[in-house]
């Protein structure tokens, strides 16, 4: 849920071994896995760093591609070992970041220490990368990447007033939903001794887990059982919710929140809001009811009501 923490045991919310297929990586296959769920201004998600192998001539280029020669020579059909990173966003939907391949005469200790490296790089904050970046020509990718990591502050206390306006408007919508989840994140983010902290944050995971009882399918439950232990009172928890009717989340809500910052909606009028909240959710919202909505939500925008100057237009 949380977090940036600060050590890797920490920051080990999950940890499993078993073979399947990393998603989205097609016929990799899974040797160890830890993830972390991560919320920022712009996105929440979980984030996977993966140990795996695969058959080197079935998955890299294929015959005709221009690297195929190449890559045959050196890696034939063995099978090599891989370190992949993926997203798994709040709709479902896998997002491919990284994948390093090792050379085939790898050992199993340079394997370990590339999945080190991946897995600390993951939880670098937004700081750490910005001072990482400065060391050297970063693109405008390699920028946008740090910018849009996690700060050091802890979510609710953010020096952005934007971000910290963000991430507290953002639990109200959720709370809708994942009512246990958004009282624990309260709670951690008052608490100012980190071990409690910690404590705090990784019952809201299995907090996380429950909420959302309707949401889950069968493999998914068994996945996240292997890599993430629950407690007896979150299981309870589960079954109680299960047996609850299904809880939603307001469309407009959740769509002002979670593209606030990320498409800029904080810099449209009222009527240019009313239009792109329709196009991304079908639903038709007055101006007037939208900013009663976007003010109960705390959400600052950064532009005067009424029609943009004619300088803009």
């Amino acid at each position: 849920m949380p977090t940036r923490l600060t050590t890797n045991e920490q920051r080990r919310l999950a940890w499993s071994r078993f073979n399947t297929i990393i998603p989205p990586f097609a016929g990799v296959t899974l040797q160890e896995c830890r993830d972390r769920i991560a919320l920022t201004p712009y996105y929440w998600c979980r984030e996977f760093v993966a140990l795996g192998k695969y058959e080197a001539d079935k998955v890299g280029p294929q015959s005709g591609e221009r690297l195929h020669p190449l890559f045959a020579a050196i890696m034939g059909g063995k099978k090599i070992r891989v370190v992949t990173t993926w997203r798994r966003y709040e709709d479902g939907r896998d997002e491919a970041l990284n994948i390093h391949y090792l050379d085939p005469e790898a050992t199993e200790a340079d394997a370990r220490l590339a999945f080190d490296q991946a897995s600390r790089f993951l939880a670098m904050s937004r700081e750490e990368l910005e001072k990482l970046t400065a060391c050297f020509k970063a693109s405008p990718d390699e920028i946008a990447y740090a910018e849009s990591r996690p700060s050091e502050e802890k979510p609710g206390r953010s020096k952005s007033i934007d971000e910290r306006d963000l991430y507290q408007a953002r639990l109200k919508v959720l709370a809708g939903l994942q009512p246990k989840t958004v009282e624990l994140l309260h709670r951690a983010d008052s608490e100012e001794a980190l071990e409690k902290r910690l404590e705090i944050e990784r019952e809201a995971v299995q907090a996380f887990f429950a909420d959302l009882a309707h949401y889950w399918t069968a493999s998914m439950v068994q996945e996240w059982q292997r890599s993430n232990p629950v407690g007896t009172e979150w299981m309870t928890h589960f079954v109680r919710i299960l047996s609850e009717p299904r809880r939603e989340l307001d469309s407009i809500n959740h769509e002002l929140v979670l593209n606030w910052l990320r498409q800029k909606y904080n810099l449209l009028t009222t009527e240019e809001l009313s239009d792109a909240i329709k196009s991304a959710t079908g639903e038709a919202i007055s101006p007037a009811t939208l900013k009663k909505r976007r003010e109960r939500l705390g959400l600052t925008t950064k532009r005067s009501p009424g029609p943009r100057p004619k300088s803009e237009q």
